[in-house]
């Protein structure tokens, strides 16, 4: 049940974590960063609340969005995968697919015919027959790296991504790529929301998850459940809201993440809606 705004103010006050989603939620459909966001965050520091990031991008596609934010703690990348700070001082968590399992999902998605791409703490790669990848994908700021082969690159592999059109065969690589890998890896299988008739599999370390980075670095900074507030738009941020803090979903998120939230934003991420919320939350404790 959400909570009425006089409800959620009485939260403010213990507040000393807040974690933000980037795409659809931290910056406007055009993938930009506003400078109101950038002022209510820097001032919410000066507060000594801390600020973060939980994405799906790869980490260095977030680091200048990191850097101008000030934020110096670690962030969530590849929706747990990696937990590290802009300036690599500080490394959480780093969650490598064994290289066995990559060589695995390369022989399948030769014989399947499906496209594939490798993701790294700093880049996408990819081959010339797979270069389809990069036009089907929707990972914004990401650097794409166009290799000859994979061999080479089968170590530090943090994601493997898989695409094709037809949907049972993308179903069969699903189930030729769990048991028994099950046990190690999560095969996530879903339809393009951007492109129709494109499937996709997206295959990352078993237990690597938004809710399971955010405890990671909330333990590492010491702080509390009820002392960390995150907004989401998406339904990979069910991670982050079902880590028990305080969770708040924009106007344009899907209803789902909706239904979990404790508030839901008047403003969509076109709207700056995180920015006007952290408004609220540097209003509030300004007059404690």
């Amino acid at each position: 049940m959400s909570l009425s705004l006089n409800e959620l103010k009485k939260r403010f006050g213990r507040i000393k974590l807040i974690v933000s989603d980037i795409d659809g939620t931290l910056v406007s459909s055009n993938n930009v960063l506003s400078e109101l966001t950038i002022q209510q965050v820097k001032e919410l520091q000066k507060k000594d609340v801390l600020f973060s990031l939980a994405s799906q991008r790869v980490h260095s596609s977030i680091v200048p969005l990191a850097k101008d934010l000030g934020i110096k703690i670690p962030f969530i990348s590849l929706n747990g995968a990696l937990i590290q700070d802009a300036y690599q001082q500080t490394l959480l968590n780093k969650s490598v697919i064994d290289k066995k399992y990559v060589e695995r999902a390369l022989r399948l998605a030769e014989a399947s015919y499906v496209k594939i791409a490798l993701c790294y703490n700093d880049r996408i790669v990819y081959t010339e027959d797979n270069s389809v990848v990069r036009d089907f994908m929707t990972r914004l700021g990401t650097t794409y790296t166009l290799v000859d082969s994979y061999d080479g690159y089968l170590d530090n592999v943090l994601e493997i991504i898989m695409l094709g059109n037809d949907k049972n065969v993308i179903k069969n690589i699903q189930r030729k790529m769990t048991p028994p890998f099950g046990l190690y890896l999560k095969v996530k299988y879903f339809r393009s929301q951007a492109f129709q008739n494109v499937f996709n599999l997206e295959i990352i370390r078993k237990k690597v998850n938004k809710k399971i980075g955010l405890k990671i670095l909330a333990n590492h900074l010491g702080v509390k459940k009820e002392e960390v507030l995150v907004f989401g738009d998406w339904y990979n941020d069910r991670d982050l809201f079902q880590f028990g803090g305080t969770n708040i979903a924009l106007e344009n998120a899907v209803d789902e993440l909706k239904d979990m939230a404790d508030y839901i934003t008047d403003q969509s991420n076109d709207d700056d809606g995180v920015a006007h919320f952290l408004k609220m939350i540097n209003d509030e404790k300004s007059k404690r």
